[in-house]
């Protein structure tokens, strides 16, 4: 009777444990009834019981993960591979307190008390599972990222877990044993700490190689985009020569002014009722570079359901900025880029969701403009100064680079302020050779 209990009450602590951890770490979660979630709970609390009593070794902790998998799938309303994956993720985590505890307890106790007495004990499981708990508070932003990261591969990355996971199960029960009759435990545990710190290291790297490809895949879309902005100002010139024709043509063959009057007419709501073209937009800037970076953010910005106004004076074509040095040319990319992520994000957060870039040349000097709704409080002295920006806390690291920038290059100008809920950013860029 007493064992049932003790299984009862370490299946229970075991599960709830488990959907803490997953509260935590899952962001994409569907909420459920909370009377349908309680008895999820139970059920699974009494199959856990089951594999407990009628399990061992490492067929128990790969079905106790399949088990984690249900209930987190059944639970929180995700995919099931993303809850294998985060099963996996617990049961490996979960080796650390339990390595924690086994050796604290024997330290302090002896490893034969510990083994007689404590080990598989209830106070042995709350000790592991609170060290749990708090394991996952420490570490959740990067537990989250990890979790919650969408790896289009993710069969191979379950795969390696899995036999990450039997390696670990293996290598921690021999551990154990081991532990319980010697002291020479320190070669598993290297191999262990190996084989975790191996885990990591690829899912850092396939992460790396996604943010590449999805790098490149915007990139191509832009391309495309460029492309077909090209192909439309190219076909609308040919209809444009087509229309002059086509009136020269009337007027020789002396049609009636009206019809020919009515004709224009059409042609000329035709126009009207065309979009101009993005990359038209931009037709002002010179062709080092920035024309593409700012279609790329224009673009981007597009994309977030962001209004995009754009105003560029003729007179930027023929200005200095064509002629404009490469470290120069290097440090305003990155200073408007920085602005540009920023208005982006922050007009994004906001209600209006506009976006606004003007660029003119006003006494030998390049002034960029760049305005955007925001809806937090924004204190104009701390930007640039700390890791402070109007996205939230920790945010300005960006705008840190800008203000290093700033400070050792002397042709640039920067200034902010506010007018009711629009942030406004400008930039003067002097003359360099003058």
């Amino acid at each position: 009777m007493l064992e049932i209990f003790k299984l009862l009450l370490s299946s229970t602590l075991l599960i709830l444990t488990l959907y803490i951890f997953g509260r935590i770490v899952i962001v994409d979660r569907k909420q459920k009834n909370t009377l349908i979630e309680i008895l999820i709970l139970i059920g699974f609390i009494i199959i856990n019981i089951l594999v407990f009593k009628y399990t061992k070794g490492t067929i128990k902790t790969i079905t106790t993960c399949l088990l984690y998998a249900s209930l987190l799938y059944l639970i929180f309303a995700i995919k099931f591979s993303k809850a294998i994956f985060t099963s996996i993720v617990y049961v490996i985590l979960l080796v650390i307190p339990d390595l924690i505890v086994t050796l604290g307890i024997t330290l302090f106790t002896g490893k034969e008390y510990f083994y007689t007495n404590l080990a598989g004990s209830i106070i042995s499981n709350i000790s592991v599972l609170g060290i749990m708990i708090l394991l996952t508070l420490v570490i959740k932003k990067p537990l989250k990222k990890l979790i919650n990261y969408n790896i289009s591969t993710n069969k191979k990355i379950i795969t390696m877990s899995a036999l990450t996971l039997v390696m670990l199960a293996i290598l921690f029960y021999n551990l154990i044993k081991t532990f319980q009759f010697n002291n020479n435990i320190i070669t598993y545990l290297a191999i262990i700490a190996m084989l975790i710190c191996i885990l990591i290291y690829l899912f850092r790297q396939k992460i790396e190689n996604e943010k590449i490809s999805k790098k490149y895949d915007e990139l191509l879309d832009i391309m495309k985009s460029y492309e077909n902005d090209i192909e439309e100002q190219r076909t609308l010139r040919h209809e444009t020569k087509n229309e002059f024709a086509t009136i020269k043509c009337k007027i020789q063959d002396k049609e009636d002014e009206k019809s020919i009057i009515k004709y224009i007419d059409s042609v000329i709501g035709d126009k009207g009722n065309c979009n101009t073209t993005k990359y038209s937009k931009f037709k002002y800037l010179p062709s080092n570079g920035l024309k593409g970076f700012f279609y790329y953010k224009f673009i981007e910005a597009e994309k977030k359901g962001i209004n995009v106004s754009v105003n560029i004076s003729e007179q930027i074509e023929n200005s200095f900025l064509k002629d404009i040095d490469t470290k120069d040319f290097k440090n305003l990319v990155r200073i408007i880029g920085v602005y540009l992520d920023n208005a982006i994000e922050a007009s994004y957060t906001s209600l209006d969701k506009k976006l606004g870039i003007e660029i003119y040349l006003i006494k030998d000097k390049i002034e960029i403009i760049i305005t955007n709704t925001f809806n937090n409080d924004v204190n104009l002295d701390k930007i640039g100064k700390e890791t402070f920006s109007t996205k939230g806390k920790n945010r300005g690291h960006g705008l840190l680079l800008v203000s290093k920038i700033l400070g050792e290059n002397k042709i640039f100008e920067s200034k902010n302020e506010i007018k009711g809920n629009i942030y406004i950013q400008s930039l003067k860029i002097k003359n360099n050779s003058k």
